[in-house]
């Protein structure tokens, strides 16, 4: 499966659930979250519990070899599709529903964690590194295999399975020990250097996260609340996904890689001391530069129409499309070259398909650098600053139709991260009212600010607090203000009850 079908196969797959409900807008209303947990204090030490494996438990060596090693021995359970489908249906339940209606998978639940697949599972989130070697071949970065990718979801599955049948049977200690499984897959798979690999991750992370919603609902689940702090912010690392997408074009297409040579071999355009005496020929070898033929810009622009069918959509890709496509381009291209700085007498040197070339790879780096720039930052500030390009004035736009896929998905990987990060947030604010409800007598807090001993989170989103409001027996938990319209907080009402309550 090559990685533009996963890419155009992710929007199906990986939905974002529980807090986030993408399709309402900030301005609608949604529905809350109602939850019933009970008093809880923090164990002591705090931090008894991890939601990864500690560094007692980690051991030497690639975890790409255990994730591989589940593969070639599971064969017959990877290919049950009967049963694929059957856990595709099961993993959204409630753990107590599903362990009252659907027996035919306990068996998940008491499988020995040192043998089998888990035990192949559990020696991959306790290995020390995580090196998937994408980007160390000749293949064309779009056109990467990615078979890891989606057996990584299927072992997300059976963990979540597991998880949840573990905490209907109240066994927290093999809950916690499955869940570090899930975590340390999430964290695992998001080193692979592509953006689907971020996303996917992304997706791990938060069926995980959505299983400790069902944990902190249990009678007697211990709390959490110094496992869910220690856990990374975000454990997802959007850095090798992202700085992957910087150089895709370049890696895929020759064209675009002998473009990439001539804008880093470019002179400082703003410098006044070049000296524009010199000609252009003596200039390209004061950079060090060899120029391709004529010919073999246009056999390499041919060579990337042919092989554009990376980027989806419905455009005619046909020769004489091509044709059409260049006699447009080629003027609109010289006028954005020479907007940019470069030398009008230069420009008028570049053959056809070399001017089309470069003015598309330098207006697709600005764009995309300037999508990325924002991803690297803190999630409040990766938000506004990425809506503010959104509504900012359309930059040039390539010539040729690179932009097709790549930009949205970075806005997609940044707002599901925030979703993810708000749950986790949103479960430290719950574990730190069981706490105060365990050590108060039952009794919740009438603000947040009541809380001392447990940090309290801000929503990753916005960098500012969460609303909090009570009433009698039930609290409030929502955000007054969404950054972005493609976000949405989905409200949580808590009702802290005690051992007696039914």
């Amino acid at each position: 499966m090559k990685l533009r079908f996963i890419r155009r196969l992710l929007a199906c797959v990986i939905g974002v659930t529980g807090l986030a409900t993408s399709a309402k807008s900030s301005a609608q209303e949604v529905d809350s979250q109602t939850l019933a947990v009970r008093p809880m204090a923090v164990a002591d030490p705090p931090l008894t519990y991890s939601l990864l494996p500690p560094l007692r438990d980690q051991i030497p060596g690639n975890a790409v070899v255990w994730y591989g090693q589940v593969y070639a021995e599971q064969q017959a359970l990877l290919q049950r599709h009967d049963l694929w489908d059957q856990i595709g249906e099961l993993v959204n339940l409630p753990s107590n529903d599903l362990a009252e209606n659907h027996s035919e998978f306990k068996w998940l639940a008491s499988q020995p964690v040192h043998s089998g697949v888990f035990g192949s599972l559990q020696k991959a989130a306790r290995s020390r590194h995580c090196d998937w070697q994408l980007l160390n071949t000749d293949e064309p970065y779009f056109e990467i295999l990615l078979p890891e990718v989606q057996r990584a979801r299927s072992y997300a599955r059976l963990i979540v399975l597991r998880v949840k049948y573990q905490i209907a049977e109240k066994r927290f200690d093999d809950a916690l020990e499955s869940l570090q499984l899930g975590f340390a897959l999430a964290k695992h798979i998001a080193q692979g250097d592509t953006l689907v690999c971020t996303l996917v991750a992304i997706g791990i992370e938060d069926m995980m996260a959505d299983c400790l919603f069902d944990w902190v609902q249990q009678p007697d689940a211990p709390n959490l609340a110094w496992a869910l702090a220690e856990l990374p912010d975000p454990l997802v690392d959007l850095r090798p996904g992202l700085d992957a997408e910087l150089i895709g074009l370049e890696s895929t297409y020759p064209l675009f890689a002998q473009a990439r040579q001539i804008e880093q071999r470019q002179p400082d355009r703003d410098d006044p001391s070049r000296d524009e005496s010199q000609s252009t020929p003596q200039r390209r070898q004061n950079w060090r530069f060899v120029e391709w033929s004529t010919d073999q810009w246009t056999g390499a622009l041919r060579d990337f129409w042919d092989r554009s069918d990376l980027f989806g959509g419905n455009r005619n890709r046909s020769r004489p499309a091509l044709g059409l496509l260049v006699m447009e381009a080629y003027p609109r291209a010289k006028a954005s070259l020479i907007r940019a700085g470069y030398p009008a007498a230069q420009v008028e040197e570049f053959s056809v398909a070399q001017a089309i070339a470069v003015q598309s790879y330098n207006a697709h780096q600005r764009k995309i650098q300037n999508l990325v720039r924002w991803a690297y930052q803190p999630t409040s500030v990766a938000l506004a600053g990425l809506q503010q390009e959104s509504d900012g004035d359309a930059p040039t736009p390539p010539a040729l139709p690179v932009d097709e896929m790549l930009g949205s998905s970075i806005q997609t990987v940044v707002h599901r991260q925030a979703n993810v990060q708000r749950k986790i947030a949103a479960l430290r604010m719950i574990e730190a009212l069981r706490d105060h409800a365990a050590t108060h007598g039952g009794e919740l807090p009438a603000s947040i600010d009541e809380i001392e001993v447990l940090p309290i989170p801000n929503d990753p989103a916005t960098g500012e607090p969460f609303t909090y409001s009570r009433d009698g027996s039930t609290i409030r938990i929502a955000t007054p203000d969404d950054p972005t319209t493609k976000l949405s907080f989905r409200p949580i009402e808590i009702e802290i009850r005690t051992q007696g309550d039914k």
